[in-house]
């Protein structure tokens, strides 16, 4: 029987089987990458540590960035899989998996059965998606939880009765709740889509409904409420900073010159579709969708059409003005631009559509899995991937070694590896971030009789470290590792190095 048959016949396990094959392939074999994925994975250990769920923390510090439960769902990674790169990216390959199912039941919840195989097959063969399920971040499972909702909505709408229609609402308002308390804010931007769609296109299911309502206040805001009746000045923090902060002003320095919309996220929207950009050119020309008046037309229209260009257009049209950017910001609005190209598929191809997605996806995944691959064996990480230096601080450094970092780096990828065991230090040991100073640092390095000192630092700072550890009279050794310098001090009278020497 020819592929296409078999994943026709069972199409929601072939669709499964493929994207964890994509999802789960050398996830774990590329080492966190600075800064984002060592901060996630970081506070999640200390989750597990602390046996604190509520407050989350970095570098035993409180941090209020962002909502816990992208944290929960890394630190559960973490405590199956262990404190390494597969646990920690483990909750992003299980959730891929999931969006990929979700994406497929959208696309048959509003074709049929065809389209959705097509639309699954769309969304788990695609360079971006599958690449941003290998991030340690918030964006997979926000993904997660905002197509869920739509897709929740999507069926109240179609629902015949009343009663059913409102618990299928009802669960939509629980999904933006687990959104919310993923991310905040940001989580609820495809409600706009939802709200404007309800207001061209009525329906019997109200998307404002008193209990979902109140189960969104539930599960999305009473953990802001808690931490915020227990930190007085927090919500103000939430409000200026997560919030005013992200939104119009530089205080993240992510992006904000007008430009960098264009060079950011129209990029990851067109060339992370890979191979199917062509067929989405293709439905996009069909349509006529080349002015801004024909794209009005169309949402006017109503339909599913309609549908998707809010659900695309509005989101992408606040994170455009928006301060803060980032290319993952956009992940959400793949299911959009997957869903349109499934159905050209279907459209242009007809009873054919699966086979010729399927030619199209199989070749696409493998490109996918020896790109993953080449990440974590071939490619250059520019001293970014902190494997590397905790392994060179594991061999020259031995067991247990007392870890600083100097020079303003935070390294929340090495703390990570090394179980929490890492100190940052400064010149002046005031920044907010700072362990203390390198000077005492060394006088301490002078003064221990046993263990091993070992000193991060990126080459720019090397001399300063040489300088001190040498004026503190701490007989070292110097290695270089990537793009930083490495200090080993064994305690003395272990020392046998001289001060300055090479190994």
């Amino acid at each position: 029987m020819p592929p296409a048959d078999r994943l026709l016949r069972r199409p929601r396990a072939a669709l499964l089987a493929l994207a964890a094959i994509v999802a789960f392939a050398f996830q774990g074999s590329r080492g966190l990458y600075e800064t984002t994925e060592g901060r996630y994975a970081e506070s999640a250990l200390e989750m597990l540590q602390r046996g604190e769920y509520l407050e989350p923390t970095l570098a035993g510090r409180p941090h209020w960035t962002k909502p816990p439960l992208a944290y929960w769902a890394i630190a559960a990674g973490v405590a199956v899989a262990g404190p390494n790169a597969w646990g920690a990216r483990l909750s992003g390959a299980v959730v891929s998996c999931a969006t990929v199912l979700v994406v497929a039941a959208l696309g048959g919840l509003l074709w049929g059965g065809a389209t959705g195989l097509v639309a699954g097959l769309v969304y788990l063969s695609s360079p971006f998606p599958a690449a941003a399920a290998s991030v340690v971040s918030t964006d997979a499972l926000l993904a997660l939880w905002e197509i869920l909702a739509v897709l929740l909505y999507v069926r109240a709408r179609g629902e015949a009765e009343p009663a059913r229609a409102r618990r299928l609402v009802r669960a939509m308002w629980v999904v933006w709740g687990l959104a919310f308390l993923t991310k905040g804010p940001p989580g609820l931007l495809p409600l706009l889509a939802l709200a404007a769609f309800a207001r061209l296109s009525p329906s019997r299911a109200r998307l404002l409904e008193p209990v979902g309502l109140a189960a969104f206040v539930i599960v999305g805001l009473s953990w802001y409420a808690w931490v915020a009746v227990r930190h007085p000045g927090l919500l103000s923090y939430f409000l200026r900073d997560e919030v005013v902060g992200r939104v119009a002003s530089n205080e993240f320095k992510r992006n904000p010159q007008w430009y960098k919309p264009f060079a950011i996220y129209l990029p990851v929207l067109l060339l992370g579709q890979g191979a199917w950009l062509a067929a989405g050119g293709r439905l996009f020309a069909r349509l006529g969708l080349t002015s801004p008046r024909a794209v009005w037309a169309r949402i006017r229209g109503g339909g599913t059409g309609a549908l998707l260009l809010l659900w695309l257009l509005l989101p992408l049209g606040v994170l455009w003005i928006s301060s803060s950017r980032l290319p993952l910001y956009v992940l959400p609005l793949y299911a959009p631009i997957a869903l349109a190209v499934a159905r050209g598929v279907v459209l242009a191809a007809g009873e054919a559509a699966p086979r010729r997605a399927l030619a199209v996806a199989l070749p696409s995944a493998l490109v996918i899995v020896l790109l993953k691959a080449g990440a974590a064996y071939a490619a250059p990480s520019a001293g970014k991937d902190m494997l590397p230096l905790a392994r060179a601080v594991a061999r020259e450094a031995g067991r247990d070694p007392a870890v600083l970092v100097y020079g303003g780096e935070r390294l929340y990828g090495l703390q990570f590896y090394l179980g929490g065991a890492l100190r940052r230090v400064s010149a002046s040991g005031e920044e907010p971030w700072a362990d203390g100073r390198l000077d005492d640092a060394a006088e301490e390095m002078a003064a221990c009789r046993a263990g091993t000192f070992a000193v991060v630092a990126p080459r720019r700072a090397g001399a300063e470290v040489e300088a001190a550890l040498a004026g503190a009279g701490v007989a070292h050794r110097r290695v270089a590792v990537e793009e930083r310098e490495l200090f080993v001090a064994p305690c003395a009278p272990a020392a046998a190095a001289s001060a300055g020497g090479e190994p």
